[in-house]
């Protein structure tokens, strides 16, 4: 069984206490060999990122990845809340509020204002469902679980929508590394892409639901190549997209009065009136979006109904065809020639 990360650690620092002594006697060969030794070490006990890929296909690939961010040996212990029973549907409930933002590789980008955009399209997010609400029903606490999706339009582009969900505590930490959205910058040369490259990309939160404000002290560990991240509360996202308004009862809240008896700003009612119907607008769209997944399934079911059924009938037809091109076992009556 593959350790944890940290334990593993913890296994190369006892080795090199042990050979301690070889840097003692300030033979400057015995340090470089004691420095090789333990570059090489860390690799053997498995201390680097380890993943195992559990579902490939339609250019998406589902796996597990070791989180380098959870320390057993702090206190209190970093890990994550895994594994979690979610469904496919509150997966896509979760996902699909997240939108994200950035630009091609153009300077223009950095001046222009930006334009959200679906972290996932309707059908990714039909095919991913299933194998990420698998995924998180396998996850340890000392892992995380990653996505990879290709360009459909350019599968042989490098750009990828790729990162990885956690969830630790009562947040769930999404993390992109990339999206086929946004061409990368062309470095030239034949050089690769820098890793540090993100586009400019940024996760935004798509209304009712709201990023969550993490406390400084239940922040993940942020690595210098995990600059594109957002939190959500699963609870909280869930629950108002279920209930939306349901602190007053009703799906348009009456204006409240304000100090004194005084009858409200209009400026203020129209605002309000405006963020009510664009939250209405965005329920309608999100529910619209719902029954279109239906239909897609429901349509992908009478495909398949009617690819069996084109296949019996192609059977039936060829049996008709053979039955009726076979000779006759009959004699068949011969011509009698006419006598004058």
């Amino acid at each position: 069984m593959r350790q944890p990360a940290h334990q593993l650690l913890a296994c190369a620092v006892s080795w090199l206490t042990k050979q301690a002594g070889l840097a003692q006697c300030g033979c400057r060969k015995a340090g470089l060999l004691l420095v090789l030794s333990w570059l090489l070490l860390l690799p053997a006990c498995g201390v680097t990122s380890q993943q195992r890929l559990l579902y490939h296909a339609s250019g998406m690939q589902v796996g597990i990845v070791t989180d380098l961010s959870t320390n057993e040996q702090a206190a209190p212990p970093v890990q994550n809340k895994h594994p979690v029973d979610l469904t496919p549907q509150e997966i896509r409930s979760l996902l699909s509020s997240v939108e994200v933002s950035g630009w091609s590789g153009a300077i223009v980008g950095l001046l222009s204002a930006p334009h959200p955009r679906a972290l996932f399209t309707w059908a990714e997010l039909v095919e991913l469902a299933e194998p990420l609400a698998a995924a998180f029903h396998k996850v340890t606490p000392h892992e995380r679980v990653f996505f990879s999706v290709q360009n459909p339009n350019a599968p042989y582009d490098s750009d990828r929508t790729s990162g990885s969900v956690f969830f630790r505590d009562d947040y769930l930490h999404l993390v992109l590394s990339d999206h086929y959205g946004f061409l990368q910058a062309d470095p030239g040369g034949g050089e690769k892409r820098d890793p540090r490259d993100t586009k400019g990309l940024k996760l935004w939160v798509v209304g009712p639901a709201q990023a969550a404000t993490v406390p400084e002290k239940k922040e993940p560990h942020w690595t210098a190549f995990e600059k594109v991240h957002i939190s959500l509360n699963r609870q909280e996202v869930l629950a108002g997209q279920r209930f939306p308004h349901a602190a007053d009862g009703s799906s348009h809240p009456q204006p409240t009065l304000p100090v004194g008896g005084q009858p409200a700003l209009k400026g203020d009612s129209s605002a309000r009136g405006a963020t009510e119907s664009v939250d209405d607008l965005r329920l309608q769209i999100r529910e619209l979006n719902n029954a279109n997944i239906d239909l897609q399934s429901q349509l992908k079911e009478q495909s398949v109904t009617i690819e069996k059924l084109q296949a019996e009938f192609e059977g039936l037809r060829n049996e008709k065809t053979l039955g009726t091109s076979k000779p006759s076992s009959a004699p068949k009556p011969s011509r009698k020639q006419a006598t004058p």
